[in-house]
């Protein structure tokens, strides 16, 4: 079994990553998710505070690390990664355009949220894809107003039914799609 440790940059992956479930996910694959821990924002990516996290989740066990990035506005996904001072033991994963997006590729889930059959052709072209969910929500008058709040909208996906594998099934969440499939690699190189 690979012991796998995940950073990422702010507090809504963990909501989703740092679950039951999603380690009964990942333990199909012969994964066991021993930690997920946060940087505090793409900025925070650099040698010092990445060595901090990996010797966090290497001092707890860890054999591999996924490391998970939002493009942002970056130019691409290649240069995003480059960015990164890059490790034997280290994959790098980079969500487009953010984590969010992937939010808006599973559709049961974000239907369930914003009260409405929804379906979004191109999730990953989104430029503000909260802005786009609270909107789908006041639309659908499921709410009154919603906060726009990373947070909180993590924690209203995950309790709606979002899930990783059902963002990368949609035909258009290309970088969901690559994130599932570097963990069914991590278990075959086992």
């Amino acid at each position: 079994m690979v012991k796998l440790g995940i950073i990422c940059e702010g507090e809504t992956e963990p909501i989703i990553l740092d679950t039951p479930e999603f380690r009964i996910f990942v333990a199909q694959y012969d994964i066991e998710l021993v930690a997920v821990t946060q940087v505090g924002g793409k900025k925070e990516y650099g040698v010092e505070r990445i060595d901090k996290h990996r010797k966090i989740l290497l001092d707890k066990g860890v054999e591999r690390i996924i490391v998970l990035i939002d493009l942002d506005n970056d130019s691409c996904i290649t240069f995003t990664k480059q960015e990164l001072i890059q490790y034997p033991d280290q994959i790098v994963v980079v969500a487009v355009k953010e984590f969010e997006n992937w939010y808006l590729a599973d559709s049961l889930a974000l239907s369930q949220f914003v009260g409405v059959p929804v379906n979004i052709p191109d999730p990953e072209m989104d430029q503000d894809p909260i802005t786009t969910i609270i909107n789908l929500g006041l639309e659908a008058r499921r709410f009154k107003r919603y906060r726009k709040s990373k947070v909180l909208l993590a924690k209203d996906m995950h309790r709606h039914g979002f899930t990783i594998e059902k963002a990368a099934q949609h035909p258009n969440c290309p970088s969901a799609h690559y994130f599932l499939t570097k963990l069914q690699t991590l278990a075959s190189a086992n």
